[in-house]
Protein backbone atom coordinates (compact mmCIF):
# COMPACT_ATOMS: atom_id res chain seq x y z
CA UNK A 1 0.00 0.00 0.00
CA UNK A 2 2.39 2.32 0.77
CA UNK A 3 4.58 1.82 -2.60
CA UNK A 4 1.12 2.29 -4.45
CA UNK A 5 0.61 6.29 -2.27
CA UNK A 6 4.13 7.10 -3.23
CA UNK A 7 3.77 6.08 -6.49
CA UNK A 8 0.37 8.22 -6.89
CA UNK A 9 2.55 10.96 -5.04
CA UNK A 10 5.29 10.65 -7.85
CA UNK A 11 2.44 11.07 -10.60
CA UNK A 12 0.36 14.01 -9.32
CA UNK A 13 3.66 15.92 -8.39
CA UNK A 14 5.04 14.98 -12.11
CA UNK A 15 1.40 16.37 -13.44
CA UNK A 16 1.79 19.32 -11.31
CA UNK A 17 5.11 20.24 -12.49
CA UNK A 18 4.12 19.37 -16.28
CA UNK A 19 0.92 22.02 -15.85
CA UNK A 20 3.27 25.08 -14.94
CA UNK A 21 5.51 24.52 -18.35
CA UNK A 22 4.96 25.34 -21.50
CA UNK A 23 6.43 22.54 -23.94
CA UNK A 24 6.61 22.92 -27.61
CA UNK A 25 6.68 19.87 -30.15
CA UNK A 26 6.86 22.58 -33.31
CA UNK A 27 9.90 22.08 -34.99
CA UNK A 28 9.33 24.59 -37.89
CA UNK A 29 11.10 27.14 -35.63
CA UNK A 30 13.82 25.34 -35.08
CA UNK A 31 14.64 23.97 -38.28
CA UNK A 32 14.08 27.74 -39.86
CA UNK A 33 16.88 28.73 -37.48
CA UNK A 34 19.11 25.97 -38.03
CA UNK A 35 19.31 27.31 -42.01
CA UNK A 36 19.98 30.62 -40.75
CA UNK A 37 23.05 29.84 -38.55
CA UNK A 38 26.44 29.49 -40.40
CA UNK A 39 28.57 28.51 -36.99
CA UNK A 40 30.42 24.84 -36.94
CA UNK A 41 27.90 24.70 -33.05
CA UNK A 42 25.54 23.43 -34.93
CA UNK A 43 27.03 21.46 -38.00
CA UNK A 44 26.36 18.01 -36.05
CA UNK A 45 22.59 18.96 -36.61
CA UNK A 46 23.22 18.51 -40.36
CA UNK A 47 24.17 15.11 -40.27
CA UNK A 48 21.01 12.17 -39.17
CA UNK A 49 21.77 8.20 -39.23
CA UNK A 50 19.29 6.45 -40.94
CA UNK A 51 18.13 3.03 -43.30
CA UNK A 52 20.44 4.56 -45.93
CA UNK A 53 23.42 5.45 -43.67
CA UNK A 54 26.66 3.39 -44.66
CA UNK A 55 29.58 2.74 -42.56
CA UNK A 56 33.29 1.40 -42.21
CA UNK A 57 34.81 -0.51 -39.73
CA UNK A 58 38.18 0.68 -38.90
CA UNK A 59 40.17 -2.78 -37.41
CA UNK A 60 39.34 -6.55 -37.84
CA UNK A 61 36.75 -6.31 -35.56
CA UNK A 62 34.17 -9.71 -36.43
CA UNK A 63 32.08 -9.90 -33.86
CA UNK A 64 30.92 -6.22 -33.91
CA UNK A 65 30.68 -6.08 -37.80
CA UNK A 66 28.06 -9.03 -37.49
CA UNK A 67 26.12 -7.57 -34.18
CA UNK A 68 25.38 -4.79 -36.96
CA UNK A 69 24.55 -6.97 -39.56
CA UNK A 70 21.99 -8.85 -37.36
CA UNK A 71 20.69 -5.29 -36.21
CA UNK A 72 20.22 -4.48 -40.15
CA UNK A 73 18.54 -7.79 -40.44
CA UNK A 74 15.84 -7.66 -37.83
CA UNK A 75 14.74 -3.94 -38.55
CA UNK A 76 14.79 -5.27 -42.21
CA UNK A 77 17.00 -2.92 -44.10
CA UNK A 78 17.68 -3.56 -47.90
CA UNK A 79 21.31 -4.19 -47.32
CA UNK A 80 24.24 -3.84 -44.75
CA UNK A 81 25.03 -0.70 -42.54
CA UNK A 82 28.28 -2.28 -42.53
CA UNK A 83 30.46 -1.67 -46.65
CA UNK A 84 33.58 -2.18 -45.43
CA UNK A 85 36.34 -3.36 -43.06
CA UNK A 86 39.59 -1.73 -42.93
CA UNK A 87 42.22 -3.80 -41.28
CA UNK A 88 45.79 -2.17 -42.22
CA UNK A 89 47.63 -5.45 -41.18
CA UNK A 90 46.11 -7.43 -43.80
CA UNK A 91 48.40 -9.20 -46.30
CA UNK A 92 46.32 -7.70 -49.23
CA UNK A 93 42.06 -7.18 -50.43
CA UNK A 94 39.97 -9.94 -49.42
CA UNK A 95 36.53 -10.39 -48.34
CA UNK A 96 35.03 -11.46 -45.41
CA UNK A 97 32.33 -13.59 -44.74
CA UNK A 98 29.53 -13.30 -42.51
CA UNK A 99 25.55 -13.58 -41.83
CA UNK A 100 23.00 -12.36 -43.30
CA UNK A 101 19.91 -13.38 -41.69
CA UNK A 102 20.47 -17.54 -42.45
CA UNK A 103 22.50 -16.95 -45.09
CA UNK A 104 25.88 -15.37 -45.68
CA UNK A 105 27.31 -12.37 -47.22
CA UNK A 106 30.84 -10.82 -48.28
CA UNK A 107 31.95 -7.90 -46.68
CA UNK A 108 35.18 -5.95 -48.78
CA UNK A 109 38.26 -6.07 -46.47
CA UNK A 110 41.15 -3.01 -47.23
CA UNK A 111 44.27 -2.73 -45.74
CA UNK A 112 43.39 1.67 -46.02
CA UNK A 113 40.32 3.78 -46.11
CA UNK A 114 41.07 5.23 -49.08
CA UNK A 115 40.20 2.04 -51.38
CA UNK A 116 37.40 1.56 -48.94
CA UNK A 117 35.94 5.03 -49.23
CA UNK A 118 36.19 4.02 -53.46
CA UNK A 119 32.89 2.05 -53.01
CA UNK A 120 30.89 5.45 -53.13
CA UNK A 121 31.81 5.75 -56.31
CA UNK A 122 30.24 2.45 -57.29
CA UNK A 123 26.49 2.13 -58.26
CA UNK A 124 26.62 5.85 -59.84
CA UNK A 125 27.41 7.38 -56.40
CA UNK A 126 24.25 6.54 -54.96
CA UNK A 127 26.15 5.16 -51.44
CA UNK A 128 26.16 6.65 -48.52
CA UNK A 129 29.37 5.52 -47.02
CA UNK A 130 30.17 8.41 -44.72
CA UNK A 131 30.49 7.22 -41.08
CA UNK A 132 33.56 5.44 -39.71
CA UNK A 133 33.33 2.81 -36.69
CA UNK A 134 36.83 3.18 -35.48
CA UNK A 135 37.78 0.40 -33.27
CA UNK A 136 42.05 1.13 -33.45
CA UNK A 137 43.69 1.00 -29.71
CA UNK A 138 44.53 3.62 -27.58
CA UNK A 139 47.85 3.88 -28.83
CA UNK A 140 46.57 4.36 -32.52
CA UNK A 141 42.94 5.41 -31.75
CA UNK A 142 44.58 9.77 -32.21
CA UNK A 143 46.29 9.18 -35.11
CA UNK A 144 43.86 7.10 -37.10
CA UNK A 145 41.23 9.45 -36.51
CA UNK A 146 43.78 12.67 -37.19
CA UNK A 147 44.44 11.13 -40.61
CA UNK A 148 41.00 10.49 -41.43
CA UNK A 149 39.68 14.04 -40.74
CA UNK A 150 42.87 15.92 -42.48
CA UNK A 151 42.33 13.24 -45.91
CA UNK A 152 38.85 12.22 -45.98
CA UNK A 153 36.69 15.04 -44.18
CA UNK A 154 35.24 15.80 -47.42
CA UNK A 155 33.77 11.92 -47.62
CA UNK A 156 33.57 11.31 -43.96
CA UNK A 157 30.69 12.88 -41.53
CA UNK A 158 30.83 11.12 -38.24
CA UNK A 159 33.78 9.05 -36.54
CA UNK A 160 32.94 6.91 -33.15
CA UNK A 161 35.98 6.71 -31.00
CA UNK A 162 35.65 3.18 -29.31
CA UNK A 163 39.00 3.59 -27.59
CA UNK A 164 39.36 4.49 -23.60
CA UNK A 165 42.30 6.37 -22.29
CA UNK A 166 43.37 8.56 -25.27
CA UNK A 167 45.59 12.07 -23.35
CA UNK A 168 43.30 15.11 -23.19
CA UNK A 169 45.23 17.03 -24.86
CA UNK A 170 45.09 14.62 -28.00
CA UNK A 171 41.26 14.89 -27.66
CA UNK A 172 41.26 18.72 -27.94
CA UNK A 173 43.42 18.58 -31.11
CA UNK A 174 41.13 16.15 -32.33
CA UNK A 175 37.75 18.89 -31.44
CA UNK A 176 39.75 21.14 -32.80
CA UNK A 177 39.92 19.41 -36.18
CA UNK A 178 35.89 17.99 -36.05
CA UNK A 179 34.75 21.92 -35.61
CA UNK A 180 37.34 23.35 -38.54
CA UNK A 181 36.63 20.24 -41.34
CA UNK A 182 32.78 19.70 -40.07
CA UNK A 183 33.41 16.03 -39.04
CA UNK A 184 31.43 14.85 -36.17
CA UNK A 185 33.03 12.81 -33.35
CA UNK A 186 31.38 10.11 -31.14
CA UNK A 187 33.58 9.55 -28.15
CA UNK A 188 36.22 8.92 -27.54
CA UNK A 189 35.51 6.44 -24.91
CA UNK A 190 31.94 5.29 -25.81
CA UNK A 191 30.05 2.83 -27.03
CA UNK A 192 28.55 4.08 -29.69
CA UNK A 193 24.86 4.83 -30.27
CA UNK A 194 21.76 3.58 -31.65
CA UNK A 195 19.00 4.94 -34.29
CA UNK A 196 15.88 2.51 -33.26
CA UNK A 197 15.23 0.74 -35.95
CA UNK A 198 17.93 1.91 -38.73
CA UNK A 199 21.16 2.13 -37.71
CA UNK A 200 23.60 0.76 -35.12
CA UNK A 201 27.37 1.90 -33.99
CA UNK A 202 29.61 -1.13 -33.26
CA UNK A 203 28.22 -3.07 -29.73
CA UNK A 204 25.28 -0.42 -28.83
CA UNK A 205 22.20 -2.14 -27.26
CA UNK A 206 24.32 -5.16 -26.31
CA UNK A 207 23.36 -8.83 -27.27
CA UNK A 208 20.63 -9.25 -29.77
CA UNK A 209 18.31 -10.78 -27.25
CA UNK A 210 18.54 -7.24 -25.04
CA UNK A 211 17.93 -5.58 -28.57
CA UNK A 212 14.87 -7.17 -29.20
CA UNK A 213 13.37 -7.05 -25.74
CA UNK A 214 14.52 -2.82 -25.88
CA UNK A 215 12.44 -3.00 -29.19
CA UNK A 216 15.21 -1.20 -30.57
CA UNK A 217 13.83 -2.85 -34.05
CA UNK A 218 11.74 -0.12 -34.53
CA UNK A 219 11.52 3.89 -33.49
CA UNK A 220 9.66 5.35 -30.47
CA UNK A 221 9.02 8.21 -29.23
CA UNK A 222 11.83 8.83 -26.80
CA UNK A 223 15.41 9.87 -27.43
CA UNK A 224 18.05 9.89 -24.57
CA UNK A 225 21.85 10.90 -24.24
CA UNK A 226 24.30 9.39 -21.89
CA UNK A 227 27.58 9.48 -20.46
CA UNK A 228 27.63 6.29 -19.73
CA UNK A 229 27.96 3.11 -22.55
CA UNK A 230 26.53 0.82 -19.70
CA UNK A 231 24.05 3.04 -18.59
CA UNK A 232 22.87 3.80 -21.82
CA UNK A 233 21.89 -0.07 -22.50
CA UNK A 234 19.75 -0.14 -19.28
CA UNK A 235 18.22 3.52 -20.32
CA UNK A 236 17.10 1.68 -23.66
CA UNK A 237 15.55 -1.07 -21.25
CA UNK A 238 13.86 1.20 -19.07
CA UNK A 239 12.40 3.47 -22.10
CA UNK A 240 11.25 0.49 -23.69
CA UNK A 241 9.41 -0.99 -20.56
CA UNK A 242 7.58 2.46 -20.17
CA UNK A 243 6.85 3.69 -23.27
CA UNK A 244 6.82 3.01 -26.60
CA UNK A 245 10.43 2.78 -27.23
CA UNK A 246 13.33 4.75 -28.18
CA UNK A 247 13.69 6.78 -31.04
CA UNK A 248 17.69 7.35 -30.64
CA UNK A 249 20.40 6.81 -28.01
CA UNK A 250 23.86 8.56 -27.85
CA UNK A 251 26.31 7.70 -25.48
CA UNK A 252 29.24 10.64 -25.51
CA UNK A 253 31.45 8.50 -23.30
CA UNK A 254 33.33 9.12 -20.17
CA UNK A 255 36.50 11.31 -20.85
CA UNK A 256 36.70 15.23 -19.28
CA UNK A 257 36.27 16.25 -22.16
CA UNK A 258 33.87 14.33 -25.05
CA UNK A 259 34.27 15.09 -28.19
CA UNK A 260 30.34 16.17 -28.83
CA UNK A 261 28.31 17.24 -26.06
CA UNK A 262 25.04 16.83 -24.61
CA UNK A 263 23.56 19.24 -26.08
CA UNK A 264 25.11 18.41 -29.95
CA UNK A 265 22.61 15.90 -29.75
CA UNK A 266 19.48 17.11 -27.86
CA UNK A 267 19.39 20.14 -30.31
CA UNK A 268 19.36 17.11 -33.23
CA UNK A 269 16.49 15.46 -30.40
CA UNK A 270 14.55 19.01 -30.69
CA UNK A 271 14.38 18.88 -34.53
CA UNK A 272 13.05 15.82 -34.88
CA UNK A 273 9.70 15.49 -34.96
CA UNK A 274 9.11 11.82 -34.04
CA UNK A 275 11.00 12.17 -31.29
CA UNK A 276 8.61 13.22 -28.11
CA UNK A 277 10.29 12.96 -24.83
CA UNK A 278 14.29 13.81 -24.14
CA UNK A 279 15.95 12.17 -21.71
CA UNK A 280 19.33 12.89 -20.60
CA UNK A 281 21.54 10.87 -18.01
CA UNK A 282 25.17 12.80 -16.93
CA UNK A 283 26.84 11.86 -14.33
CA UNK A 284 29.27 13.67 -11.42
CA UNK A 285 32.41 15.39 -12.39
CA UNK A 286 32.09 18.36 -15.24
CA UNK A 287 29.74 21.21 -16.39
CA UNK A 288 27.95 20.16 -19.29
CA UNK A 289 25.05 19.78 -17.55
CA UNK A 290 24.72 23.11 -17.46
CA UNK A 291 24.17 23.88 -21.33
CA UNK A 292 21.53 22.27 -20.97
CA UNK A 293 19.89 24.22 -18.44
CA UNK A 294 21.11 28.02 -20.33
CA UNK A 295 19.62 25.72 -23.69
CA UNK A 296 15.96 25.55 -21.75
CA UNK A 297 16.13 29.24 -20.50
CA UNK A 298 17.03 30.32 -24.05
CA UNK A 299 13.83 28.07 -25.23
CA UNK A 300 16.21 26.11 -27.51
CA UNK A 301 14.87 22.67 -26.07
CA UNK A 302 11.14 23.09 -25.40
CA UNK A 303 10.34 19.40 -25.14
CA UNK A 304 10.02 17.73 -21.93
CA UNK A 305 13.14 16.99 -20.49
CA UNK A 306 14.05 13.77 -17.51
CA UNK A 307 17.33 13.65 -16.23
CA UNK A 308 19.39 12.83 -14.02
CA UNK A 309 23.01 12.70 -12.34
CA UNK A 310 24.36 9.92 -11.55
CA UNK A 311 26.98 9.46 -8.66
CA UNK A 312 25.19 11.21 -5.91
CA UNK A 313 27.14 8.80 -3.08
CA UNK A 314 30.09 10.63 -3.88
CA UNK A 315 28.93 13.69 -1.06
CA UNK A 316 28.61 10.62 1.46
CA UNK A 317 32.63 10.23 1.33
CA UNK A 318 35.12 13.05 3.45
CA UNK A 319 37.22 12.28 0.37
CA UNK A 320 36.89 13.05 -3.51
CA UNK A 321 35.97 10.03 -5.10
CA UNK A 322 37.01 8.75 -8.53
CA UNK A 323 34.55 6.89 -10.34
CA UNK A 324 35.43 4.35 -13.38
CA UNK A 325 34.95 7.57 -15.69
CA UNK A 326 38.23 9.58 -16.34
CA UNK A 327 35.62 12.69 -16.26
CA UNK A 328 34.13 11.24 -13.33
CA UNK A 329 35.01 13.42 -11.03
CA UNK A 330 33.63 16.64 -9.13
CA UNK A 331 36.79 19.39 -9.27
CA UNK A 332 34.11 21.87 -7.23
CA UNK A 333 30.61 22.24 -6.01
CA UNK A 334 29.38 23.21 -9.12
CA UNK A 335 30.50 19.82 -10.17
CA UNK A 336 29.08 17.38 -8.28
CA UNK A 337 25.91 15.19 -8.68
CA UNK A 338 23.69 16.91 -6.53
CA UNK A 339 24.48 20.42 -7.89
CA UNK A 340 23.63 19.20 -11.19
CA UNK A 341 20.21 17.44 -10.52
CA UNK A 342 19.12 20.71 -8.22
CA UNK A 343 19.68 22.74 -10.72
CA UNK A 344 18.28 20.53 -13.88
CA UNK A 345 15.40 21.23 -11.25
CA UNK A 346 14.88 24.59 -11.49
CA UNK A 347 15.34 24.71 -14.60
CA UNK A 348 12.44 23.14 -15.53
CA UNK A 349 13.77 19.20 -15.67
CA UNK A 350 11.73 16.20 -14.56
CA UNK A 351 14.16 15.22 -11.93
CA UNK A 352 13.55 11.69 -9.83
CA UNK A 353 14.80 12.00 -6.16
CA UNK A 354 16.69 8.45 -6.75
CA UNK A 355 18.07 6.51 -9.93
CA UNK A 356 14.69 4.48 -8.65
CA UNK A 357 12.11 6.62 -9.86
CA UNK A 358 13.76 7.42 -12.97
CA UNK A 359 11.50 4.97 -14.75
CA UNK A 360 8.48 5.68 -13.24
CA UNK A 361 8.56 9.60 -14.27
CA UNK A 362 9.31 9.06 -17.83
CA UNK A 363 5.94 6.45 -17.97
CA UNK A 364 4.44 9.34 -16.35
CA UNK A 365 5.41 12.16 -18.73
CA UNK A 366 5.12 9.40 -22.00
CA UNK A 367 1.28 8.55 -20.48
CA UNK A 368 0.29 12.82 -20.37
CA UNK A 369 1.48 13.07 -24.37
CA UNK A 370 -0.37 9.95 -24.80
CA UNK A 371 -3.52 11.61 -23.14
CA UNK A 372 -3.16 14.68 -24.88
CA UNK A 373 -2.67 13.95 -28.41
CA UNK A 374 1.34 14.73 -28.60
CA UNK A 375 2.11 11.36 -29.12
CA UNK A 376 -0.31 8.92 -31.51
CA UNK A 377 -2.27 5.94 -29.45
CA UNK A 378 -2.80 4.54 -33.13
CA UNK A 379 0.70 5.17 -34.02
CA UNK A 380 1.69 3.84 -30.83
CA UNK A 381 -0.60 0.94 -31.29
CA UNK A 382 0.72 0.05 -34.70
CA UNK A 383 4.27 0.52 -33.76
CA UNK A 384 3.83 -1.81 -31.37
CA UNK A 385 2.60 -4.72 -32.84
CA UNK A 386 5.85 -4.74 -35.33
CA UNK A 387 7.56 -8.09 -34.38
CA UNK A 388 10.87 -8.85 -35.57
CA UNK A 389 12.26 -11.51 -38.01
CA UNK A 390 13.41 -14.23 -36.13
CA UNK A 391 18.05 -14.53 -36.16
CA UNK A 392 19.22 -18.29 -36.28
CA UNK A 393 21.44 -18.95 -33.38
CA UNK A 394 25.52 -19.46 -34.67
CA UNK A 395 25.98 -23.27 -34.10
CA UNK A 396 28.42 -22.57 -31.92
CA UNK A 397 26.79 -20.36 -29.83
CA UNK A 398 23.87 -22.75 -29.83
CA UNK A 399 25.85 -25.46 -28.80
CA UNK A 400 27.54 -23.09 -25.65
CA UNK A 401 23.81 -22.86 -24.54
CA UNK A 402 23.10 -26.35 -24.49
CA UNK A 403 20.28 -25.63 -27.36
CA UNK A 404 22.00 -28.29 -30.00
CA UNK A 405 23.67 -31.61 -29.90
CA UNK A 406 26.50 -33.44 -32.17
CA UNK A 407 27.34 -36.97 -31.91
CA UNK A 408 31.34 -36.72 -31.39
CA UNK A 409 33.57 -37.47 -34.49
CA UNK A 410 37.11 -39.08 -34.65
CA UNK A 411 39.26 -38.22 -37.08
CA UNK A 412 42.93 -40.17 -37.28
CA UNK A 413 45.70 -38.92 -39.06
CA UNK A 414 48.18 -41.97 -37.78
CA UNK A 415 50.00 -43.71 -41.04
CA UNK A 416 51.82 -46.58 -41.83
CA UNK A 417 54.73 -46.70 -43.83
CA UNK A 418 56.70 -49.67 -42.75
CA UNK A 419 55.69 -51.37 -46.44
CA UNK A 420 56.39 -55.00 -46.44
CA UNK A 421 58.14 -55.50 -43.83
Amino acid sequence: PSENLNAINLEESINIQFEKQVFSWDTSAAEEKKQQQTNADDVDAAYVMGNGTRAIVYGLQTQAVQNMLDFDYICRRSRPSVAAIVYDFAAGDYHAQFYWGSKTIMIPVFRDLESALKLNEIDGGNDCIDTVVNFASQRSAFKATRDMILNFHSDIRHISIIAEGIPERLTKKLMFLARKYNVIILGPSTVGGIKAGKFRIGNTGGMLDNIVSSKLYRAGSVSFVSRSGGLSNELSNIISSQTDGVNEGMAIGGDRYPCTTFMDHLLRYQQEPTCKILVVLGEVGGTLEYDVIDAIKAKRLTKPIVAWCTGTCADYFSYDVQFGHAGALAQSLREKANAKNEALSKAGCFVPESFDDFGKIIRVIYNKLVSTGVINAAAVQKRNSIEPPPIPLDYHWARKLGMVRKASSFLSGISDERGDE
